[in-house]
């Protein structure tokens, strides 16, 4: 297997000894600490390439991304799990990853790797995303990779708009914000609101205005659903 090695590099934040601080910019100036190992990479095949983001949630073999970066659309358009997955821990080798589970109706699914891929994982909020202050989310940022070294890049969300798709059994929460950083690849990153709980996960970039915009779905539904099963 080749290794791919990765540097966690940061934006917006400083490192601390216990992981990594996460200034949010608000007249509280309140701080959130992560584990560095948190947010990884998801990469295809031998090759490394890294494709989209995850990070360790609940438990720190699981990894929740956005579905699409674990399943590839058939001739059909048909969903089919992708079997070369594979997570780029943050100074960790590459890791294979199995698909868990995957919402049936969002945009969200779990991963799962033996070993932990770090000390403390994600958990998510106790509010919805139109309640948490000090937005930050986290993802790839190829345009910043260098031969040696991939790179996550933390932002924080200054300004958002709220929006509610109609699925079959449920109404979907998403946010849709600035994001003049982001770049593809950052699809399963995590949005952190107070404390550095999960409130929800990057599903999309698109264009608005000639200014790049990215959109995040809410963490419940997959909560919920996790809860149920």
């Amino acid at each position: 297997m080749n290794r791919v090695k990765r540097a966690l590099k940061i934006r917006h934040i400083r490192h601390c000894c216990s992981g990594v601080e996460l200034p949010v910019m608000n007249s509280e100036a309140l701080v959130i600490t992560i584990d560095q190992g948190t947010v990884s990479l998801v990469v295809y095949g031998e090759t490394g390439r890294p494709m989209g983001t995850a990070f360790a949630f609940l438990k720190p073999t699981w990894l929740v991304t956005a579905k699409h970066v674990a399943f590839r659309k058939n001739a059909l358009r048909e969903d089919v799990p992708r079997s070369d997955l594979q997570i780029c821990p943050y100074q960790r080798p590459i890791v294979p990853a199995r698909i868990l589970f995957a919402h049936p109706e969002v945009d969200l699914a779990v991963l799962e790797v033996e070993a932990p891929v770090c000390s403390r994982p994600l958990y998510p909020a106790h509010h919805k995303i139109a309640s948490a202050a000090g937005l930050i989310f986290a993802g790839l940022s190829p345009s910043r990779a260098t031969p040696a070294a991939h790179t996550v890049l933390f932002s924080r969300i200054t300004g958002y708009e709220l929006e509610v798709r109609e699925r079959h059994t449920l109404q979907e929460e998403t946010v849709a914000f600035a994001a003049p950083e982001s770049e593809g690849g950052n699809s399963g990153g995590p949005i952190l609101g107070t404390i550095g709980s999960v409130v929800g996960v990057v599903i999309e970039n698109f264009q608005r205005d000639d200014h790049l915009w990215a959109r995040g779905t809410s963490i419940e539904p997959l909560v919920n659903h996790l809860e149920f099963r």
